[in-house]
């Protein structure tokens, strides 16, 4: 959804380099490696076994009686011999890529052979009654939000930058095809598609564009309706500078949008928080009737003045919408003031916002190949996504991070790395800790190159009631990672396991209007990743 500024590791930067190029200069002469050459001569890198088996909080050990190495983590045991072609897994025997061997008393596997003792640990986590069951490869190599038609046979995806929207065929996931896209570049050269959302009667998709807007250029967005008949834009809606999420009430009576107004400026590739000027607003559409053609806008201003603890005040920069199931109440995260709004739809007024404090627990502060536990986060929340628990009583958000690690040279981090409940009033009453991190870890998925900043990353979430159970689904966007909660008891979570993705940096998560479905928009690679239920 938002311009996020990526800072890869230079092992990423340099394979970036030569994935593009494909020639490496040498003192020597020339070296010239295709791409394909070099992503094998990447997955045949052998792998330090002892090392990545720790990484996944286990234990490998030399038995030098049977001279074979046995390996030990939550859900997974393994052994394996030198030279050996197969490993004895959970009781099977897999057969082996390429023998283990020794080099200097430490042991090597394949990459192959470490993927699956991972995917074994996470399957061990798995009791979410979900799995992996398809993928899309989206044509435009783009996606970050999704969202879907009431019928659950159509998903619109966004493609970002690509200025567009996908509309998909997923009435069977395994051959999901791209049924249309549609452009916005004809409204603006610089349309950069950001959330969109379906009506409830299934008429049409709301899309929220930005215009190209930068510290510079001050250029207002837009809102498109288009006709899922047709696949027409059936109308636009003026919005303020860089909108970014957006929300339809159950009943479709109200939309709201996040105007986040980033201020991005393009020479540095970053953002001066003390000294912005445009501090972003809410959006409230109110369709007469709930005919999305039929609406009256109202900005609403987000004043942080009176609000103790707020980051940067004068800066509100509204970041992710929910409103709860009656369709009353919307809350607004402000991601980077540590804070979310409250707002009354019927009234359209911002009625309360609550700044949300710290967390303070064990975590891996330190990008050295070692995942550890053993250092300890004081951090703001700084929550991006949010949602409403499914009896409205509680909010829940995902609390991502955005700000520098060490914003205010004052200790304190920039994200909570996990998932937070909060009462109405803004009480917290469950804080997860280091439970991400923690999951993502004993499935080998814990990204130690982001140990130093947000961790895993918790980018967004969504909550839903699926046969009987209130569910929570969480996209941790640097583990590739989707885990499941059950929330039957919003004080108290219980964590049901994760799931990889079939690509990589889920931005968006979504279950499927009224089927057994969630679906991650795959941002990196734009991948759809479908999670269906197992035993069916």
């Amino acid at each position: 959804m938002k311009r996020k500024r990526r800072t890869p590791t230079l092992s990423r930067k340099i394979r970036r380099f030569l994935l593009g190029v494909g020639t490496l200069t040498l003192a020597s002469g020339v070296l010239t490696l295709s791409a394909g050459e070099l992503r094998a001569a990447e997955a045949d890198t052998p792998v330090q076994l002892r090392t990545a088996v720790q990484n996944m909080l286990g234990t490998a050990e030399w038995n030098a009686a049977a001279g074979r190495v046995d390996i030990r983590s939550a859900g997974v045991a393994a052994a394996l011999k030198l030279g050996g072609t197969s490993m004895t897994l959970n009781g099977q025997s897999i057969k082996l890529d390429a023998a283990p061997y020794a080099e200097k008393g430490r042991v090597y596997v394949s990459p192959a052979t470490l993927k699956a003792l991972q995917g074994a640990a996470a399957a061990a986590q798995n009791r979410t009654g979900f799995a992996l069951s398809a993928s899309f490869q989206m044509p435009s190599g783009k996606a970050e939000i999704a969202a879907s038609t009431p019928d659950g046979q159509r998903l619109i995806v966004t493609e970002a930058d690509q200025g567009s929207i996908g509309v998909l065929n997923i009435s069977d996931i395994g051959r999901t095809s791209l049924i249309q896209s549609v452009s916005f570049k004809s409204l603006s050269k610089d349309a950069e598609v950001t959330s969109v959302a379906v009506t409830p009667d299934g008429k049409y998709a709301l899309a929220a564009v930005r215009g190209g807007d930068t510290m510079q250029l001050a250029n207002p967005g837009f809102l498109a309706i288009v006709d899922l008949k047709t696949y027409r834009i059936a109308k636009t809606y003026p919005l303020g500078i860089g909108p970014d999420s957006i929300a339809v009430s159950p009943d479709g009576t109200y939309a709201v949008i996040a105007i986040e107004d980033e201020e991005l400026d393009p020479k540095t590739d970053e953002f001066d928080y003390p000294n912005a000027k445009r501090p972003g607003s809410i959006s409230v559409l109110e369709f007469a009737g709930g005919d999305a053609l039929s609406g009256t806008l109202t900005d609403l201003p987000v004043d942080l003045s009176a609000v103790p603890g707020t980051v940067y005040p004068h800066e509100p920069q509204p970041e992710y919408v929910a409103i709860d199931p009656g369709g009353k109440l919307a809350a607004v995260t402000l991601q980077e003031n540590n804070a979310v709004a409250l707002v009354d739809l019927a009234a359209k007024k911002v009625t309360k916002v609550f700044a949300l404090g710290t967390t303070r627990h064990a975590a891996d502060l330190e990008d050295d190949g070692v995942v550890s536990f053993s250092g300890t986060l004081t951090g703001r929340f700084e929550p991006d996504g949010i949602a409403f628990t499914p009896d409205g009583r509680h909010l829940i958000t995902a609390n991502e991070g955005d700000l520098g690690s060490n914003e205010f040279k004052d200790g304190v981090s920039a994200g909570g790395r996990g998932i937070a409940v909060w009462d109405l009033d803004g009480k917290l009453v469950y804080d997860s800790l280091n439970r991400v991190d923690a999951a993502a870890a004993a499935a080998g998925l814990y990204p130690d190159d982001r140990s130093g900043k947000k961790g895993s990353e918790v980018e967004n979430l969504t909550t839903s009631i699926v046969n009987g159970r209130s569910l929570l689904a969480v996209a941790a966007e640097r583990a590739d990672a989707v885990l499941f909660f059950d929330i039957a008891d919003a004080a108290k979570p219980k964590y049901l396991g994760l799931i990889p993705t079939a690509g990589k940096s889920p931005e968006g998560i979504h279950r499927v209007s009224g089927r057994d479905l969630f679906v991650s928009a795959d941002e990196s690679t734009g991948t759809i990743s479908f999670y269906a239920p197992t035993g069916r």
